[in-house]
């Protein structure tokens, strides 16, 4: 079992959270969701290998003056890795290896969290935003939708979690 010390307190991460929100809204003038970084990742790919891409309706809203990245989203992005390996270093938590349960092979393991992404992603393309967009964002702007959202999530969470719990317990 990991030793707890090297957290945040998750009142602490909050209210940085909520700081780095608001902030997100007066510099950049959106709020922090990450799908749409994803789909300008892919878009920009797209046109590298074949410009005529650029033709398509729902790819060249993606494409301004042939380059997709040039987005706050992107660097968002960029960002949430870099902090994260930052993070993870500072506090000691750095390792290698491939967290998985009791009776989960690496494979195994892989290939369940490939399959859950592609799943997300897809769903996320398809709702127009990621989870992330809809409950900091939303919840921010007090989007009744959003907050809909956000309890069905987590509802749907407390009421999985335990048939999937024995994909994460006695990790090895």
């Amino acid at each position: 079992m990991e030793n707890n010390d090297n957290y945040w307190n998750p009142i602490i991460a909050g209210f940085v959270l909520g700081t780095a929100l608001f902030i997100s809204f007066m510099v950049a003038g959106q709020g922090m969701g990450a799908s749409g970084a994803i789909a300008r990742m892919t878009a920009q790919m797209t046109y590298l290998f074949d410009s005529a891409i650029a033709s398509n309706a729902y790819v060249s809203g993606y494409l301004k003056n042939g380059n997709a990245l040039a987005n706050w989203t992107v660097v968002e992005v960029v960002g949430i890795f870099l902090g994260g390996y930052i993070s993870a270093a500072l506090a000691g938590r750095l390792k290698q290896g491939v967290d998985r349960g009791e009776g989960y092979s690496i494979a195994k393991r892989l290939a369940w969290a490939f399959l859950g992404g592609v799943i997300i992603a897809v769903a996320s393309r398809l709702a127009r935003g990621c989870t992330s967009g809809q409950a900091l964002d939303g919840a921010a702007t007090f989007s009744v939708g959003a907050w809909i959202f956000m309890l069905a999530a987590f509802g749907a969470g407390f009421l999985f979690a335990p048939l999937f719990k024995k994909q994460w317990k006695g990790i090895n």
